[in-house]
């Protein structure tokens, strides 16, 4: 017995409701992995520490913010002393206590104005493969579901 209050279960709007639901989680998984994605051989090359190892001299003032800090010019200088690139800057954020004239262990990716350290905050690229990565297949395998279930519902007698 329905009393007009509610729809019944089996109304057309409640199918087209889980239906853009479904759409909707797929789109926005697919965005999370397209942004994702581009950052995971960066983030895997850091986390293994896969590039050519040295350090970096800051030769700024750094500038803080609340418990970061962040260099955007310094001196990276290979272990073997084979490569040093000049200006250049750590990608991610530092501790509260840099300071000009401190050297960090840094990694280098080939990119000729940047650096990537370990010893500092996990931003980018970390986050982004981290975080986004896995709610992106989160999202797609839910719509994949929903979509899947209903196709069987269809084709059951």
């Amino acid at each position: 017995m329905t009393d007009g209050f509610l729809p019944a279960p089996d109304d057309d709007t409640e199918a087209d409701r889980h239906r853009w639901f479904a759409a909707a989680a797929l789109l926005i998984g697919v965005l999370m992995l397209a942004f994702s994605l581009p950052a995971l051989p960066k983030a895997t090359r850091i986390a293994f520490e896969i590039g050519t190892p040295g350090t970096y001299v800051v030769d700024n003032v750094p500038e803080c913010a609340a418990s970061r800090c962040y260099s955007r010019s310094g001196t990276f200088i290979s272990d073997d002393g084979t490569l040093t690139r000049t200006d250049v800057h750590v990608r991610n954020a530092m501790s509260r206590m840099l300071k000009q004239g401190d050297r960090i262990r840094a990694l280098d990716l080939g990119d000729p104005h940047e650096v990537f350290t370990t010893e500092g905050h996990g931003d980018y690229p970390f986050e982004l493969p981290i975080f986004f990565g896995p709610l992106g297949l989160v999202a797609i395998g839910l719509a994949l579901r929903h979509f899947w279930r209903r196709r069987k519902r269809r084709q059951s007698p």
